[in-house]
């Protein structure tokens, strides 16, 4: 009911349905005479139309035939209408508004207004959307804003909606005219301009992979309305052309939108940048490799130093013995897991007896050799959980955790004296030395490092009062304090 609708609208203007070919002379000599007024038998008028022949995919020229977006779109109007467009034939977008203006068509599928463009055309209602982007060499940056571009040249195509809207809103950025997103993009590599202007959808048509070597450094922020544009003198031809594209459906719309937008990029597979790319990866790959295995040796040289400077701050260099630094520092952890596990501990503090006569006698360097083997029987006598430590010269401090009793701990005691009992050798010959030990218990004389210490000290000393040579455990807490007072 529609179309027939528009058919007998065509009839009353003046329009018969004519299939006929375009005509194919040479561009703008094409017999004009014929369209200065409409004559009144309707089957004797063509109605031409101009286009861009270089503008893929929107619209262009291929084999004596306009084919594009644009050309599809004049089909679902020529279907509308009932009606026969024919193609006026040029060599170039100026030509087909030189054209236009001349008369030698009657209107054009695809533009978008001006007010340049008004002084000889009317528009239809806008049907198809242009988003322009801004393309240059992948070394140039995003922008934030086109003003960013001042004093530096784009290309795009001249007496185009785009390049005249850029002019307006941008005078200090300059232009370069380019006939097609190609020579926009020769210029672009000659280095002539910062960037060109063409639609997203031209760029992949034309460009093809060409386009995957740059970079879209920004999007214009105005999309351009596209519409039909007709002749002043053809208001009749402006309704029809109106109706027509109201008429458009969204699937028709889709249905374009799929066919042109889709497409299949046939690369040349040059690996070179591949390959080159590749090395430069590897080598950094290798070089940072190189570095990390360094630094990493580095970290571990650190990580022994440290743990070498630890040992030898916490341990005797004479007889790598814990300090007595460090033997307070595992007196409070064993007090700590003591209270915690409800356990008992036992303190020892051992003393050489007789040791200044040894290196009186004999000297220094024997009596070093004497401590070091005093330092190995010590720790041969105890458990692998127990801790000796070195606290003065011929002072030592035993740590014994998880002993039941008084009992066990003098045990362990009458133990040490027994393997004193046996004679060190000391350059060939035997020499027998004795220790007197002091005795504390954890939690019976002390609940702190500094009560157990003392008591253990003075437990020694009364060993050493009492004949050396002998084991004295210390008294209860309440009695040392009632001595004291």
């Amino acid at each position: 009911m529609r179309n027939q609708f528009l058919k007998l609208f065509v009839l009353l203007a003046g329009f018969a349905p004519v299939i006929a070919s375009a005509s194919h002379q040479d561009p703008l000599i094409q017999p004009s005479a014929t369209h200065e007024s409409w004559p009144a038998d309707p089957a004797s008028r063509k109605v031409y139309y101009c286009f861009n022949p270089a503008w893929r995919p929107y619209d262009y020229q291929e084999q004596e035939q306009h084919r594009g977006i644009f050309a599809d779109y004049l089909l679902l109007i020529e279907r509308y209408l009932g009606v026969t467009f024919h193609p006026y034939f040029t060599r170039s977008w100026s030509e087909s508004l030189t054209a236009l203006q001349l008369g030698h068509c009657d209107f054009i599928p695809a533009i978008s207004r001006t007010p340049e463009r008004e002084k000889y055309l009317s528009f239809t209602s806008p049907y198809y959307m242009i988003h322009n982007v801004l393309v240059a060499k992948p070394d140039k940056p995003m922008l934030a804003s086109l003003d960013e571009l001042a004093g530096e040249a784009i290309a795009g195509p001249k007496h185009t909606a785009v390049m005249t809207r850029l002019q307006e809103t941008h005078p200090d950025i300059q232009q370069v005219y380019a006939a097609t997103p190609l020579q926009a993009m020769q210029l672009l590599n000659t280095d002539k301009v910062y960037a060109f202007v063409a639609p997203l959808d031209s760029l992949i048509e034309e460009l093809q992979e060409e386009v995957f070597r740059k970079k879209i450094i920004a999007k214009l922020d105005f999309s351009l309305p596209v519409a039909v544009g007709v002749r002043l003198d053809r208001p009749e031809l402006l309704t029809l052309m109106n109706l027509a594209v109201q008429s458009i459906t969204p699937e028709e719309h889709r249905e374009i939108s799929r066919k042109w937008t889709q497409f299949t990029l046939i690369e040349s597979h040059d690996f070179t940048d591949i390959y080159r790319w590749s090395a430069v990866a590897l080598m950094v790959i290798l070089v940072l490799g190189f570095w990390i295995a360094r630094l990493r040796g580095e970290l571990k040289k650190r990580n022994q130093t440290e743990a070498r400077l630890r040992h030898m701050a916490n341990h005797d260099a004479l007889t790598n013995l814990p300090t007595l630094r460090y033997a307070q520092e595992k007196i409070d952890s064993a007090i700590l897991r003591c209270q915690r596990n409800n356990t008992n501990m036992a303190l020892m503090f051992v003393d050489l007896d007789g040791f200044k006569d040894v290196n009186d006698t004999f000297g220094h360097d024997a009596g070093d050799k004497l401590l070091k083997a005093v330092s190995i029987r010590l720790v041969n006598s105890l458990r692998e959980t127990d801790t000796v430590a070195r606290i003065g010269g011929d002072e030592f401090i035993l740590i014994l955790e998880n002993i039941a009793t008084t009992d066990t701990a003098t045990m362990l005691a009458d133990k040490i004296l027994a393997m004193f009992s046996r004679p060190f050798m000391l350059a060939g010959n035997p020499l027998h030395l004795s220790v007197s030990i002091g005795v504390s218990m954890y939690p019976s004389h002390g609940s702190t490092r500094e009560a157990l210490l003392k008591h253990a000290d003075q437990a020694m000393y009364c060993a050493k009062k009492n004949g050396k040579n002998q084991c004295q455990l210390a008294l209860a807490q309440q009695q040392v304090s009632a001595d004291k007072i």
